[in-house]
Formats: C-alpha cells, structure tokens, sequence
C-alpha cells in the first residue's frame, strides 16, 4: 500500500484510499492493522494528500479523510498523527473548505467536510492546549469564521451536518479562552442562536457552546447580556425537551452568577412561570429551585 502510494494515477490513490478505509473498519483494525499502518509511511503520505492547494483530488481526499477518522477513532496513537502535524493540516484544510463554499455552490463540498470536521473533533480532545495553539497558528479568529462559513452553508443546504461543526466549535471553545474570545470578537453569538430551532441535537449543542463561553468568567458574560440571549432561552424553556431544558437551565445559572442583573432581567421576562413548568421533573427540579432563588434573592 505504501508503495501505490507513490503512484501518478489518481484512480489507483482513490481505490487504495477506499481499500485502506474498509481495512481500517475491520473488528480486528484496532489491534492488528492501525498499530502496522501507523508504523509506516502511510499517515505523512495520507497527510499530504490532504494538503490544501491546486493538487487536492476531492475524491481522494474524501477517502483518506474517512481513513484518517477511523485511525483517530481507535485512539491506539493519535499523539504520533499530531506530532506529524494532522491538526495542522486539517486546520488548513477547514479553511480551504470555507474558500470553497463561498466560490461555489458544489454539492460534493459536504463530502469531505464531514470526515474533516470528525478528524479535528475528535483529535481536539485528546490535544492539549499548548499543542493545539502550536499546530493551529492560522489564527483563532479564522479557524472560527471559516467554521461558521461551513455551519451557515450546512444550514442551508445540509442540516444534518450541523451537528458535525457544532461538536468540533464546542471542543474548540471547551478549554480555550482565546477561542471563546474570537467568538465574541467576531459577533457570532447571533448567527449560534439562529441555530436553536434546527433540532433539539442542535439546540444542545449550541447551548453547550454558549455554556463554554460563559463559564470563562464575568468579562465573557458581559458579551452575552444585554442581547438577545435571554429571549432565547425563554424559547428554550418553553419546550419539553429535558436535555434541551436542562442545558437551557445550566447558561442561566452561570449567566446569574457573573451577571446578577440578568437574573433581574430574566425575573421582568416572565422567567419564574417559565421555570415553573419544570419544577415537578425529577432531573431538573433541583436546578429549576436552585434559579428561582437566585433569580429572586440574586
């Protein structure tokens, strides 16, 4: 496999990415055939397909991104994929997904979006921070805008994606003030909340987002309210969802904690019926209590 790697034919590359990706789901791949993959010249030459530029085969680089993913996925040795610099190269490649969205209206963009957005997600949470600010130098304020580019055309044209980017902004912002705080640079509280109604998979992930933001302190909170965050939230409550309401619960609670005049606010929007409809759930009358007193007594 390695040494059809090598080969000029772009059909062979295809065949031998789709080949590698069906070994790599193998029962065995975990044991037997990622730790023999990952001691070859496989992943720099995979790598380096996946490099932006006016070489990159859509079709071949949908095939190693999906192997890539599943190499992630087995977690035998993603430390040796970063250190042969996969975040890097998947951070630019995010960003030449972005380019590509806004030139053009190519329906196979979605392709490889998705394995690229798994592939960081899910190497993201291994990384740590210092890796992941030494490998992902395009900037916070672009890796994030390239992603909201993705997430507003996965709006439009495929919104089972959504969650997809959504996983990789909550793993980006989960750790990272800085991330957090291009976020807020870039105005991109308005276009997460326009997002809530999508689905209750996406109303709790966007929800966690925001959770992640404003766990960073009082200075974050400040960029959430005033605004139209709590309207939403009213939104948010209203629905019977307990996953959907429990995280709706989880942002006001840190909302109250570093802006006590939100909780106020919340008091002036009706907020106390809302939580009213919530005080009888098992898993939620506990928080449900909690709010109330903090929205009353501040």
């Amino acid at each position: 496999m390695a040494a059809c790697m090598q080969s000029p034919h772009l059909p062979v590359l295809e065949a031998l990415g789709y080949a590698l990706s069906q070994l790599l789901q193998a029962k065995e791949a975990p044991e037997n055939i990622i730790p023999s993959v990952l001691g070859s010249t496989l992943p720099q030459h995979m790598l380096q397909l996946l490099q932006p530029g006016p070489k990159l085969n859509p079709g071949i680089a949908v095939e190693f991104a999906w192997c890539l993913h599943y190499i992630i996925c087995s977690q035998v040795n993603n430390a040796l994929l970063i250190t042969h610099g996969a975040l890097s190269t998947l951070g630019l490649l995010l960003l030449d997904l972005a380019g590509a969205v806004q030139r053009t209206e190519n329906a196979g963009l979605e392709l490889l979006a998705c394995p690229v957005l798994r592939c960081l997600s899910n190497l993201l949470t291994e990384a740590a921070v210092e890796t992941i600010d030494g490998q992902m130098q395009h900037g916070d304020e672009r890796i994030l805008a390239a992603l909201f580019i993705l997430l507003q055309f996965f709006f439009e044209k495929q919104p089972s994606l959504l969650p997809e980017g959504l996983w990789l902004l909550n793993n980006l912002t989960a750790n990272s003030p800085s991330f957090c705080t291009s976020l807020l640079s870039l105005d991109l509280t308005e276009p997460l909340l326009k997002l809530l109604p999508v689905s209750n998979v996406v109303s709790v992930l966007v929800l966690t987002v925001l959770c992640n933001v404003a766990e960073k302190g009082p200075a974050y909170c400040q960029h959430l309210w005033p605004g139209p965050l709590l309207s939403s939230l009213l939104d948010m409550l209203a629905l019977s969802d307990t996953e959907v309401v429990g995280q709706s619960l989880e942002l006001l609670q840190l909302l109250f904690l570093y802006r006590p005049e939100a909780g106020h606010a919340f008091m002036q929007q009706s907020g106390l019926q809302a939580l009213e409809r919530h005080k009888e759930e098992a898993q939620l009358q506990d928080r449900v209590h909690a709010l109330q007193q903090k929205a009353l007594h501040g």
